[in-house]
């Protein structure tokens, strides 16, 4: 597959440079445009009371949390692109976290260019990969159940941080990479990528060897989508090998019609390393989720579950299970804001205290404006 995506990767750049050489050197400078979201949200969250007290009546021992939350999510966009005469256009696409936080910080999230034409399309840079690209989930109003928003209302033990409840658990992320999507034939396309290292340095990847080995990543995914009407058919079968000695397969459908969508997808990681089979180091995972949401002129309503597990021993494994139900009100052009409740369940597989495991709700509104 990296020879395949190697040659597809200079093709590409030779087609779009070589042959458009004469056009490219009347071309007009590519013009940035700027884009972006601003979401600010409030929350009220209920932690299981041993979890907060660990199991004992000594307040040195206590970690609770307060009941009231509020924080801010927030990104520029800038875009610009350019087509030649040759018919290729080559883009520039860089995200930029905007909130200064103990979490995140100010920094750039995704920066890429883009090389799209007949051949399909082609990134080159810090991207998330082609199975997250062509992947369908699990339709939600309000923080996904799948993702972490509602963490910061309902605390995850230190324990079972490993047990994810989303499929993409074993996908590249924003990490330095190459990937290309095929032009959509009969409702298919194909995506492939490669990413050298998820530690996105610079430097040589350290590629085998000793434990610091920095996780390559080849992906692969084929995705399905047709329309008739206001109806619709949405799916994806993508899968990936890492270099520690893992591979995933992961599948989503979406399905569209009279204003509901229902849908879900399912992902599970095989570990082939003897060495770490059935210990608390396995990279074992199981995930899905599985939704469905109505829109009604300016109202959506919806429901989510999502669901993961990893092994976590002999025998034992880690489990995260979210729930929620929400709202969500389109104000104006580019305004919105919804409002939803997440019921979320932490279970540490392994023995031992009740603070490795928490129960608790969250009710949480949200601002969210875009530009």
């Amino acid at each position: 597959m990296k020879n395949f995506l190697f040659s597809t990767t200079a093709l590409a750049v030779a087609g779009a440079l070589t042959f458009g050489s004469d056009a490219n050197a009347a071309a007009k400078p590519i013009k940035l445009a700027v884009g972006g979201f601003m979401t600010h949200e409030f929350g009220i969250g209920d932690n299981e009371g041993s979890f907060e007290t660990n199991g004992n009546n000594n307040p040195a021992d206590d970690q609770e949390r307060a009941a009231f939350n509020n924080l801010q999510d927030s990104e520029l966009l800038f875009s610009g692109s350019s087509k030649l005469d040759n018919g290729v256009t080559v883009s520039i696409n860089m995200q930029i976290e905007m909130d200064q936080t103990a979490n995140t910080g100010a920094h750039v999230d995704e920066s890429y260019m883009k090389l799209t034409g007949g051949f399909g399309d082609l990134r080159l840079g810090s991207t998330t990969g082609s199975n997250s690209v062509l992947k369908h989930v699990a339709p939600a109003v309000g923080p996904h159940p799948r993702l972490g928003g509602s963490d910061n209302y309902i605390t995850v033990p230190a324990a079972v941080t490993g047990a994810s409840n989303s499929t993409d658990f074993a996908a590249s992320g924003d990490s330095m990479k190459i990937a290309y999507i095929s032009p959509r034939a009969g409702g298919l396309a194909i995506g492939v990528s490669f990413t050298p290292s998820t530690a996105n340095a610079n430097t040589a990847p350290v590629a085998g060897g000793n434990s610091s080995d920095q996780t390559e990543v080849i992906e692969a995914a084929i995705s399905f989508e047709t329309a008739v009407g206001t109806s619709s058919v949405k799916a994806d079968l993508a899968g990936s090998s890492r270099n520690n000695k893992s591979k995933s397969l992961r599948a989503g459908v979406n399905v569209s019609f009279a204003g509901i969508t229902i849908g879900g997808s399912v992902a599970d990681r095989k570990e082939n390393n003897d060495a770490r089979q059935r210990t608390a180091t396995s990279v074992n995972q199981y995930a899905y989720d599985l939704g469905a949401t109505y829109a009604m002129g300016a109202y959506t309503f919806g429901i989510t579950k999502a669901y993961g597990e990893q092994t976590d021993g002999d025998g034992t494994k880690d489990e995260q299970s979210k729930y929620s139900v929400g709202v969500s009100y389109a104000i104006d052009t580019g305004v919105s804001t919804t409002l939803s409740y997440t019921k979320a369940s932490y279970n540490d597989g392994a023995a031992g205290s009740v603070s490795d495991n928490n129960d608790g709700h969250a009710i949480i509104g949200q601002i969210k404006v875009s530009f």
